[in-house]
């Protein structure tokens, strides 16, 4: 039977016979990744019913609105952030509420000016503008992605819920002071990002790389969009108890795709082998001089080390009732499924690998990539 969110699963050991297959080719390498789907990301969760229709309608509607290309309309439609919602929150929101939160995943997943710091400023005064009350609706013609943004924003302004009337001032306070909050963060933190090519991987720690990684995800308001979505309201003081915030902080560092930390280095590091890109937790290992497969291994022993602190926060978390625990256990609930969605979708996406390589790294967590190239800031860096 597979653990529930409140029963302790001892981590197993990541490590593996690292016996590189036969028909490896010169100038490859094969790793051996970490067991992903252990301890809290064990259980088995339910799509929800809506996918294929609701997928089908977004993708087609950000195709038009950003006025895509047919060859740029099926890279979106490859990348499949409606499947990756799915997960997150089960079969319990409505084919509408779904389309919502998949169309501010497309938002927010928008990275045309990521070699662009200036227009990349512009871009997030001008975002952050839009979550006043009072600024004028715009169109799609005069800003395509700022419509979206508006668009999804207001949508959820006007959330009522059916069975609690009282909820919709909840959701206006949600929204007006929570994820205006955490969507600034996150939008400084993407400009922050800009600086992190100049970060010396000698110097940088792993500790601080995960400080500052934390700050360029949207991973907190996408969780106030699951509380949305599964129609709870957690009180203010509970949703701040350390415990919670515990919690939200491992779900954070458990979800690939949009940020990790531990899972989307791993997976994604391939893609970063062939982009070029330098700045992950495994390349900071390697420049302190950890081989390869060593460092992909303590990454495994750091998805471990997620997994006791959630446990930790549960023997922390007091009691505040039957009916606040209840909502308690559905939002727990939720955060955990954000991050295993999010997991299930990195073997699916075409992101990192094309479907049947996602699928057979995630049966037989066997990755290979071509050898990676000498790290620029160190001469330590193995292979």
């Amino acid at each position: 039977m597979a653990p529930s969110l409140m029963d302790p699963v001892l981590p197993s050991p990541h490590t593996a016979n690292h016996t590189a297959e036969d028909n490896v080719t010169a100038g490859e390498v094969e790793l051996v990744v970490p067991d992903m789907f252990t301890s809290i990301m064990s259980v088995e969760i339910v799509q929800n019913p809506h996918y294929v229709e609701v997928k089908k309608e977004a993708d087609a509607w950000v195709a038009e609105i950003l006025g895509y290309s047919e060859k740029q309309a099926a890279r979106n439609s490859r990348a499949d952030f409606a499947y990756m919602v799915s997960w997150w929150v089960g079969p319990h929101c409505d084919a509408d509420t779904l389309r919502t939160l998949i169309d501010w995943n497309h938002w927010f997943d928008e990275g045309h000016l990521k070699d662009d710091i200036y227009g990349a400023a512009r871009e997030i005064i001008h975002m952050m503008s839009l979550l006043d009350n009072g600024h004028p609706g715009i169109t799609r013609e005069e800003d395509p992605l700022g419509y979206i943004f508006q668009h999804v924003y207001r949508k959820l302004q006007k959330y009522r819920y059916r069975k609690c009337k009282s909820l919709y001032i909840r959701v206006q306070i949600l929204l007006l002071t929570c994820p205006p909050t955490d969507v600034e963060q996150y939008m400084l933190g993407v400009l922050a990002q800009f600086n992190s090519r100049k970060m010396d991987l000698e110097t940088i720690t792993v500790e601080e790389f995960m400080v500052f990684r934390r700050a360029t995800v949207a991973a907190m308001p996408c969780m106030a969009l699951v509380e949305y979505a599964l129609g709870i309201e957690v009180p203010e003081d509970v949703i701040n108890h350390p415990s919670l915030k515990a919690c939200q902080e491992v779900s954070v560092d458990l979800k690939p795709g949009l940020t990790l930390l531990s899972h989307n280095d791993i997976l994604s590091y391939k893609k970063d082998v062939l982009s070029g890109e330098d700045l992950s937790i495994i390349n900071i290992l390697r420049s302190q001089g950890w081989t390869l497969q060593d460092a992909v291994d303590e990454t495994g022993r750091m998805l471990d080390g997620c997994y006791q602190r959630w446990y930790e926060a549960l023997l922390k978390m007091p009691s505040w009732g039957s009916t606040i625990d209840r909502i308690v256990y559905i939002y727990l609930e939720g955060i955990r499924n954000i991050a295993l969605g999010c997991l299930l979708w990195s073997f699916w996406t075409e992101r990192y690998f094309n479907r049947e390589e996602g699928r057979l790294v995630r049966e037989t967590r066997k990755l290979r990539l071509p050898i990676p190239s000498p790290l620029s800031s160190t001469s330590a860096a193995k292979v």
